[in-house]
């Protein structure tokens, strides 16, 4: 007589307790997943953004914000900071005033000057009139930059990473190399 006997690892009394675990481990997983994409994401975006306007990784990064996912909350965020879109000239680069204005970095600001404020505030400036007062600060704004490549992420490179970094997560999760 053939016998064939299936025993259920673990115990049919355990499966729920077990499905529990599995459903934790998914469950972190999925905040590993997103916090690691997120800051992905703010990498690539401040790159790219970079590149393009030919400045500094960490000018364009301090502009963009990441809200964390966490065990409740399972959504993690990049999005423009309140201060984004706007670097200072002097933060740049090396500030050096010459016949025509300032250089900095590698942008020249014709018609500017270096000034330190009474406050301590050091920058680059330029008069808005013939007049001496009232001058103004000069910035570089790079709102659109940053809009167009938070678009270009929205298009699926966010969500393909995000999908190779989770099953990686579960893998490592449930102790599979």
């Amino acid at each position: 007589m053939l016998h064939f006997s299936i025993t259920p690892e673990p115990s049919l009394a355990e499966f729920h307790h077990v499905l529990h675990i599995e459903q934790n481990l998914v469950k972190k997983a999925a905040v590993r997943a997103l916090n690691k994409t997120a800051r992905w994401l703010r990498t690539d975006i401040s790159r790219s953004t970079a590149q393009a306007l030919n400045i500094k990784v960490g000018l364009v990064r301090n502009s963009l914000k990441l809200q964390r996912a966490t065990f409740t909350s399972l959504e993690s965020i990049v999005s423009l900071g309140h201060r984004s879109g706007v670097i200072k000239a002097i933060d740049l680069g090396n500030a050096r005033q010459n016949a025509r204005g300032v250089k900095v970095g590698r942008r020249q600001f014709n018609h500017a000057f270096i000034a330190t404020m009474s406050n301590g505030h050091r920058g680059v400036f330029e008069r808005k009139r013939k007049p001496r007062l009232p001058i103004k600060e000069l910035q570089v704004v790079i709102t659109g930059q940053l809009a167009q490549q938070l678009e270009i992420m929205e298009e699926g490179r966010g969500i393909r990473q995000f999908q190779k970094v989770f099953e990686r997560e579960l893998r490592f999760l449930r102790g599979i190399n």
